[in-house]
């Protein structure tokens, strides 16, 4: 049939590619469909659901916010809980490694455009994040997610997705993306908090690119392309997941802490079949 423009289950053009590996950079509308995000979406409502319950059990909540769709039940028990990040923390914590995240993670979509770029051999790798960026949320400020890997990694090609599971915009707080700045080396942080940041007097010059997406969508970056979010200004949380691959053959910047291989032509026996795999994986690290 027709390819939708942005279709990714063929993997990326060349010319996407070519930008991609050439301005650090590249945006789809549509990357994964919304049966590959849905089974995590199902997982997350379900510990919200359990969590909400145990609360109103203890008398903590007058009401469970049932009816409150995915983008905002979360933050309205937070807000009756008078609660903080802990809450969100222990939900997000319960949604790691489960059937739902591996579905997502080693879907073809995704894993299509990952072969396109670096070839069959794909390691998911260990770092990745599933935010949950509430209402009032502070801004990310500009770093190189390398900053927060060993530098020996600098030579790994690692493909960095950013996929909203709602839709994104300035005011929910999407990312802004400095076109170009991969070519710049690893540059210097400045300590801010509990994370790093590049003041703006060394930031490279280059376009600042918006990542607007709608859910399902994806802003891939690498990991030395510079980048920032912005405050959550909304009503709602803007939910989003990153992740990253690369050549399970190299570096990972985290060996401490293993990633899986979704797929391999040369070693089919290393690819994990299940969430149950990946479990097992981490705990014969640990």
């Amino acid at each position: 049939g027709v390819e939708s423009i942005g279709d990714t289950m063929a993997g990326l053009t060349g010319e996407q590619i070519a930008f991609y590996k050439d301005e650090g950079y590249l945006l789809l509308d549509e990357c994964l469909p919304p049966e590959a995000y849905q089974p995590l979406v199902d997982e997350f409502n379900a510990v919200i659901g359990q969590k909400a319950r145990e609360a109103y059990a203890l008398g903590q909540l007058e009401r469970l916010f049932e009816d409150a769709p995915f983008e905002r039940r979360l933050a309205y028990l937070c807000e009756a809980l008078g609660t903080d990040k802990r809450f969100v923390g222990e939900i997000l914590g319960k949604a790691h490694k489960t059937a739902g995240l591996f579905f997502l993670l080693t879907h073809p979509a995704i894993l299509n455009v990952v072969e396109s770029i670096i070839g069959p051999e794909i390691l998911v790798h260990p770092q990745f994040n599933i935010r949950a960026k509430m209402p009032g949320e502070a801004e990310v400020l500009w770093h190189q997610d390398i900053a927060f890997l060993d530098p020996e990694v600098e030579k790994t090609f690692m493909i960095n997705f950013w996929v909203p599971l709602v839709d994104t915009d300035v005011e929910n707080g999407c990312l802004e993306i400095l076109a170009g700045s991969h070519k710049h080396g690893i540059i210097p942080h400045d300590p801010a908090d509990s994370e790093k940041e590049i003041p703006e007097d060394r930031l490279p010059p280059g376009d600042r690119v918006l990542s607007v997406l709608p859910a399902g969508g994806a802003a891939l970056i690498q990991h030395k392309t510079i980048h920032r979010s912005f405050p959550n200004e909304s009503d709602h949380i803007r939910w989003s997941l990153d992740i990253r691959y690369s050549d399970y053959r190299l570096p990972t910047g985290r060996e401490e802490v293993p990633g899986f291989v979704a797929r391999s032509e040369i070693d089919p026996g290393r690819v994990a079949s299940g969430h149950e795999d990946w479990i097992r994986i981490m705990e014969m690290k640990g």
